[in-house]
């Protein structure tokens, strides 16, 4: 009888501390269920990493000649060529453009030309506006806000759309600057070796928090960094390895979680998911998952190349001949809005106006607007 008594006590309270931890799940579970790795951050950063956010105090800058580059944009037409239909073309001509993005009502991109580039904002109607010419590479362009971020080798500088002084936040003395958000003054950058090859598969890489003159590793010995992501918060996102994945990393360097192992870019962040291109060479697809981890949906089936994304609806352009741009949601079936011409070279879009800068066989831009 005692015995019978023991084993109904067990049996109770073994059912007692089920129902506590179904109630009451760990952090670990949590994790688990919602399909994120979370690992914490090693306390200290190896010192190829601590080199890496090295910073020196930035050297005056130096500008092009806008005045030389003038002639180049006022060559420019806003009509011609083979415009997408239902769109219509505010540039063209003979320039290599690239780095579209929405700003306002109108969209920022840069344009190159004779060794120089040139940080362009182009209203939707009326003469586009030179912001500055740089004399080195600008490798990735941001807007945020009123004003507009880029990245030269290891320096992150900005400039009021509105027009003024440019402004260097960082100098990072032996790192590239391969990809950055912003949000006000706080930058989050991807780094690789300034004296290193870029696409190298080593974990010679890192993604770094930005704040005033404050520089912390988020996250260390990482391949190829790039496509970095951030809400303004306490969290950003990248896409790194080899083969490449999406991460979560917390801005304090505490924990990185990879959310998806197989992603590349193009990558959009909303406050509500995140959406990414799944380069599976026989499937690729298109996929919006929580920012988080955890459940993943589908998009389209499709090789994405071009992505832009307001309030859960994606709208992307595919890869190769006779491209398409596509609107998209999670369960549901993805909407043709138009063929395209040539190749695709940029897409943006606010919700409001879509902008498609494209470029036929004879290497003529033309910047359209929806």
């Amino acid at each position: 009888m005692r015995f019978l008594v023991t084993g109904l006590v067990l049996i109770l309270v073994g059912i007692g501390v089920t129902e506590y931890v179904r109630r009451h799940p760990s952090e670990a579970s949590k994790a688990a269920k919602s399909g994120a790795k979370k690992v914490a951050n090693a306390p200290v950063a190896p010192p190829t990493m601590k080199a890496l956010i090295e910073t020196a105090a930035p050297p005056a800058d130096s500008a092009g000649d806008a005045q030389a580059f003038a002639p180049t944009v006022e060559a420019l037409v806003a009509s011609g060529g083979d415009a997408v239909a239902g769109f219509s073309p505010v540039l063209r001509g003979q320039v290599k453009a690239r780095e579209l993005k929405p700003a306002g009502d109108g969209a920022v991109l840069v344009l190159e030309k004779n060794g120089s580039s040139a940080l362009v904002k182009v209203p939707a109607s009326g003469a586009p506006v030179v912001l500055t010419v740089r004399t080195t590479n600008v490798a990735t362009v941001i807007v945020d806000g009123e004003q507009v971020v880029w990245a030269e080798g290891g320096q992150v500088k900005s400039l009021p759309l509105a027009g003024g002084e440019v402004k260097t936040h960082v100098s990072f003395t032996r790192a590239l600057v391969t990809s950055l958000a912003a949000r006000g003054s706080k930058l989050v950058v991807s780094l690789v070796p300034k004296d290193g090859d870029p696409f190298s598969s080593e974990p010679n890489g890192a993604v770094a928090f930005v704040d005033g003159d404050d520089v912390t590793l988020i996250a260390t010995e990482q391949i190829r960094p790039r496509e970095v992501l951030f809400d303004g918060k306490d969290e950003a996102f990248f896409v790194a390895g080899y083969p490449s994945g999406l991460t979560r990393a917390a801005l304090d360097g505490s924990f990185t979680a990879r959310i998806a192992e197989r992603a590349d870019g193009p990558v959009a962040l909303e406050p509500d998911g995140i959406t990414w291109r799944y380069p599976q060479a026989s499937a690729p697809e298109l996929k919006r998952g929580a920012r988080a981890g955890g459940a993943v949906k589908s998009i389209a089936r499709v090789d994405a190349e071009w992505l832009a994304v307001h309030q859960g609806t994606a709208r992307y352009t595919t890869t190769g001949i006779a491209p398409r741009l596509y609107e998209g949601k999670p369960d549901a079936e993805p909407t043709e809005l138009a063929s395209i011409k040539g190749v695709v070279k940029g897409l943006a879009w606010n919700g409001t106006k879509t902008w498609l800068l494209t470029a036929d066989d004879d290497g003529v831009v033309t910047l359209q607007v929806q």
